[in-house]
């Protein structure tokens, strides 16, 4: 008794040490709505309206892997592998790509990592956290779908320095997809993405900071860059969670000037009860040399059935003036041009 004792003692220990040095967690959320917007154009091109589902409308709908093994003197081997996929249909996001969120590797210590791989870009990770929906549907996205990009082939650095936080990304061709898109032999400029970022959140009031420039994917516009500067600020008091935020973009190119852009947005969330929260947002884009300027508002209100289940209603107006032709969804077909557009989505979240 005692020699089997002893055993199954030795047993548990080396399973809680194996435990300890590897780990391995998986992870998802799956994010369904009913959308309903007007000013679509129906087959003539006519305004009508136009019901369906959508999916990742508060968080984009995922599945994924991530994990860490112990080597060591404070040192971990990290991987991270995250799949998109659109929950009303089942096909994967981020232009089929497997794992389109993420699939990286790297090397961590206590307060600093590097990683190797496909990356969110600085923007995404630095500014996300001051837009007071955090990035919905309906949100600052819908002004600049960049501030919410990915990097292919990207190396990139985090550090942790107590209530600082900072980052630094190069990617070789952040868009692998594309045939001639980055990691050209004798033209390193195409498709190359640099980014750094600051955050510091000493407490109630927080700050951040980030920076992106992607070249050209082709010969012809590698010399071109797209260049966006961005700064949010957010103050915690009580239940209410105050945000602002700013984003310059300007190309390198004078011909291609009138696609330089001012995007304010700012907002409030409250936390009404411990399961139930409200947002009010507004966002501004101002067009450099250009009266078309749109400006959009968003509210949201979520109620938690549990801690991994919530329902949602997000609404947004899209107000086009001087000649824009933003939608609810951004600036793309799903709306009649020179119109304004309302859009509403129910939907249920659910993570695991």
């Amino acid at each position: 008794m005692k020699k089997n004792l002893c055993m199954t003692t030795l047993a548990a220990m080396l399973a809680s040490a194996a435990a300890a040095e590897t780990g391995v967690t998986l992870f998802g959320v799956i994010d369904t709505g009913l959308e309903v917007l007007n000013n679509t154009p129906d087959a003539n091109g006519n305004a009508s309206r136009r019901s369906h589902l959508n999916s990742g409308n508060l968080w984009g709908s995922r599945w994924g892997l991530r994990g860490r093994e112990d080597l060591g003197g404070g040192l971990q081997a990290i991987y991270h592998l995250e799949s998109g996929f659109d929950s009303d249909t089942g096909a994967s996001g981020q232009n089929g790509r497997l794992f389109g969120r993420g699939a990286y590797v790297g090397l961590a210590g206590k307060s600093h990592q590097v990683t190797l791989g496909r990356r969110n870009n600085t923007l995404y990770d630095y500014i996300y956290p001051f837009d007071p929906t955090g990035m919905a549907a309906y949100s600052a996205l819908t002004h600049d779908a960049v501030l919410a990009g990915r990097a292919d082939n990207a190396i990139r650095y985090d550090g942790q320095f107590q209530d600082l936080e900072m980052t630094g990304l190069y990617s070789f061709g952040y868009d692998g997809s594309l045939k001639d898109g980055g990691e050209m032999a004798g033209a390193p400029r195409i498709g190359r993405e640099l980014g750094i970022g600051l955050r510091y959140a000493p407490g109630a009031l927080a700050f951040g900071l980030a920076f992106d420039q992607r070249h050209g994917t082709s010969h012809a516009s590698q010399g071109i860059a797209d260049r966006r500067l961005a700064a949010g600020v957010s103050y915690s008091s009580g239940s209410v969670i105050s945000y602002f935020g700013y984003r310059w973009f300007a190309p390198t190119s004078p011909d291609m000037s009138s696609r330089a852009s001012n995007l304010y947005w700012g907002g409030l969330k409250y936390q009404a009860t411990p399961a139930f929260s409200m947002v009010g947002m507004s966002a501004y884009t101002d067009t450099r040399g250009s009266a078309a300027d749109p400006l959009t508002f968003a509210l949201l209100g979520t109620y938690d059935l549990s801690k991994r289940s919530s329902l949602y209603l997000l609404a947004s107006y899209a107000s086009n003036r001087g000649g824009s032709n933003l939608g609810v969804n951004g600036f793309d077909e799903q709306i009649v041009s020179g119109s304004n557009q309302t859009g509403v989505i129910a939907g249920i979240l659910h993570q695991f």
